[in-house]
């Protein structure tokens, strides 16, 4: 039996995480979708989990620009972890920042496959999944 693929959303605003979320459930409907509502969040999660592969997400949706940690700070922790697990995902940056200097550095993250702008949209997140 094939394992349900996971996406994590990281974002710290409940109305683009709803955005997100409905938006994945139209267009990802054989996944599993866990919400995380900041980077130190996900961290905890990535830390309690990274043991078990078969929990991480095969995608994950990243806002850059978050209280406390930001998406930028996420990145360079992530970075951190074993080869094996930064394998294991996909990094979609989503952010409502069109800053060429982000754009720019979000390029430098060799985990990060893409950038959306805010608004999520369906036809937008369709090919990344």
């Amino acid at each position: 039996m094939k394992q349900k693929q996971k996406v994590m959303i990281i974002d710290d605003n409940l109305i683009d995480q709803m955005i997100t979320a409905h938006v994945l459930k139209k267009t990802y409907e054989k996944g599993d979708i866990i919400v995380m509502e900041s980077a130190t969040a996900a961290l905890d999660f990535f830390n309690s989990n990274k043991d078990d592969l078969s929990a991480i997400p095969s995608l994950i949706l990243l806002d850059i620009d978050m209280p406390l940690m930001n998406g930028f700070e996420f990145l360079d922790r992530f970075n951190l972890y074993p080869e094996i697990l930064k394998n294991a995902c996909r990094i979609v940056v989503i952010t409502g920042s069109d800053i060429p200097e982000d754009i720019e550095l979000m390029k430098t993250y060799p985990n990060v496959s893409k950038l959306i702008l805010k608004p999520l949209n369906h036809n937008e997140l369709t090919p990344v999944i």
